[in-house]
C-alpha cells in the first residue's frame, strides 16, 4: 500500500466516542422499537384490526430496512466522493430526526391515520439514513488503525451496537417495573426515543471536530476518487459484494431472530412476559459483546478467515439440536442456555467480519462498498425477520420452522466462508495482512 497522509488524531478516546455513540443510538433505537411494538401497535393504528397491527408496525420495520441499501449507495457513494467525514456526521443527525418525531407524534386516537403516516414516513426517513450510519463508522475506524489490528479497532463499533441491545433491554424491563399502564401508553414510551435522539444529536456535534481519514485524503490526492463511485463498485466489484452479504448475513440473521424477535414473538404467542424476554435479550446481547472483541483479539493469532469458518460451523451444531429436539426452546431454562450459546458463536463472526469487509473492497469504493454489503443483509437478516418469524409462529404455532430457516441460511453462509478464505489466499490484501 502506498503511504497514505495521517491524521491529527490526538484524543483517541473521543474518535472511537463519535464512531461509536450513532452505532449505540441506532441499534437502541430500533431494539426499542421492536420491543414496544405491541404498544406502538396499539397506539398508532385502529383497534379493530387485531392482530393486524403487530403485523403492520413490523411492516414499517421491514419498510424501513428496504430503505437501507438506497441510502447505503447514495450515502456511501457520496463518502467514497467527497470524504467519510462530512457523511458521517450527517447520517448521526439524519438517524435522530426520525426518532425525535415519532417520540413526539400524537397517536391514532388523537389524529386517525395521520398518526399511520407520521410513524411510516419517519421510519422510511430512518431506514434511508441509517445505511451509511455503521459502514461508515468501521470503515473511519479501520483507515485510522489499518497499521495494527484493525479487526479489533473495528470490533469496538458491533461491540457498542450489541451493548446498546443490552441497555435497550434493561430500560425496558426498568420501564415495564416501574410504570404503570396509563403512565406506559400516555407518556412512558416516549422517553426512548426521546432521550436516544437527544443522545445522537450530541454525537453529532463530536463529529464535526475530528480530522478526515488519512486514506481519504491520499486517495484525493492521487486522484483515485471515482466520479460516480456506485457505478465503479457494481461494475467492477460484484463478487465482492456477494462475499460481503453473505458473511454479515448470518450474524444478522441470528442477533435478529434470538436477541429481538424471537423472545419478543414468545411474548406474542407463547405468553412469555415481556421483562423476561428483554431479560433474555439482554443475556444474549451481553454474551456476543463478549465475544466480538475476544474473537477479534485472536485475528492477530489465528487466520481471520478459520475463525468464521469454525463459528459457523458452531452455529449449525447448535441450531440442529435445537431442530432435533435435543435443546428445546419451550424450556425457560433452555431457552437462556441456547441463546447464550448461539450469541457466543455468533460473536466469533460479528468480530471478524467487519475487518474482512473494509479489507474487500479498495479505498476509492469502501464506504459504499461495506455500506451496500451491509444493508442488503441487514434487510435480509434482520427487516424481514419480524414479518416471516411472526407469520410462522401465527400460522403454526411452532417455532422450529423458524430454526430450519436459520440453518439452511448458515449453512450457505459456511459455504461462502470457504469462498472468502480462497479470495483473500489469492489476492494481496489492501490493508496489512494479520494471521496467516
Amino acid at each position: 500500500m502506498s503511504k497514505t497522509i495521517d491524521q491529527p488524531i490526538t484524543n483517541h478516546k473521543k474518535l472511537f466516542l463519535a464512531a461509536g455513540i450513532g452505532n449505540f443510538f441506532e441499534i437502541f433505537d430500533f431494539f426499542v422499537f421492536v420491543f414496544l411494538s405491541s404498544v406502538i401497535a396499539d397506539l398508532f393504528f385502529p383497534k379493530n384490526i387485531g392482530y393486524l397491527a403487530i403485523i403492520f408496525t413490523y411492516m414499517t420495520v421491514t419498510i424501513s430496512y428496504m430503505l437501507r441499501p438506497f441510502g447505503a449507495i447514495i450515502l456511501g457513494s457520496l463518502g467514497d466522493k467527497y470524504g467519510r467525514k462530512s457523511i458521517f456526521s450527517l447520517s448521526i443527525l439524519m438517524t435522530a430526526i426520525p426518532s425525535l418525531v415519532i417520540g413526539l407524534s400524537p397517536t391514532f386516537h388523537q389524529i386517525g391515520y395521520f398518526a399511520v403516516a407520521i410513524l411510516l414516513i419517519s421510519r422510511i426517513f430512518q431506514g434511508f439514513s441509517s445505511g451509511a450510519e455503521m459502514p461508515g463508522s468501521v470503515t473511519y475506524i479501520a483507515e485510522t488503525y489499518h497499521r495494527k489490528n484493525y479487526y479489533f479497532y473495528s470490533a469496538w463499533m458491533p461491540f457498542g451496537a450489541n451493548m446498546s441491545i443490552a441497555l435497550g433491554s434493561w430500560a425496558i424491563r426498568n420501564m415495564i417495573e416501574m410504570m404503570n399502564h396509563d403512565f406506559l401508553y400516555s407518556f412512558g414510551w416516549r422517553i426512548p426515543f426521546i432521550l436516544g435522539s437527544l443522545l445522537a444529536v450530541i454525537g453529532f456535534y463530536i463529529r464535526k471536530n475530528i480530522a478526515e481519514s488519512g486514506d481519504f485524503q491520499t486517495a484525493k490526492a492521487q486522484h483515485k476518487v471515482q466520479k460516480i463511485p456506485a457505478l465503479a463498485l457494481f461494475t467492477t466489484y460484484r463478487s465482492e459484494l456477494i462475499m460481503g452479504v453473505f458473511l454479515v448475513l448470518i450474524a444478522s440473521l441470528i442477533t435478529s431472530v434470538f436477541h429481538v424477535f424471537l423472545p419478543n414473538l414468545f411474548v406474542k404467542f407463547l405468553h412469555l412476559e415481556l421483562s423476561v424476554a428483554a431479560n433474555i435479550s439482554s443475556v444474549g446481547a451481553l454474551t456476543v459483546s463478549v465475544a466480538i472483541i475476544l474473537s477479534a483479539l485472536l485475528a492477530s493469532k489465528i487466520n481471520p478467515t478459520t475463525i468464521v469458518k469454525y463459528s459457523i460451523v458452531g452455529l449449525i451444531i447448535i441450531l440442529i439440536l435445537v431442530l432435533t429436539g435435543t435443546l428445546p426452546l419451550d424450556n425457560l431454562q433452555m431457552l437462556y442456555s441456547v441463546v447464550i450459546l448461539l450469541s457466543i458463536f455468533a460473536g466469533g463472526v460479528n468480530g471478524i467480519y467487519w475487518g474482512l469487509l473494509v479489507d474487500l473492497f479498495p479505498v476509492e469504493v469502501r464506504y459504499s462498498g461495506v455500506a451496500a454489503c451491509f444493508s442488503l443483509a441487514s434487510l435480509i437478516g434482520g427487516g424481514l425477520t419480524p414479518l416471516w418469524t411472526s407469520s410462522i409462529l401465527a400460522l403454526t404455532n411452532d417455532y422450529r420452522y423458524i430454526i430450519t430457516i436459520c440453518l439452511l441460511v448458515s449453512i450457505l453462509c459456511l459455504v461462502n466462508s470457504f469462498f472468502v478464505a480462497r479470495y483473500f489466499t489469492n489476492r494481496k490484501c489492501y490493508f496489512n495482512s494479520l494471521a496467516s
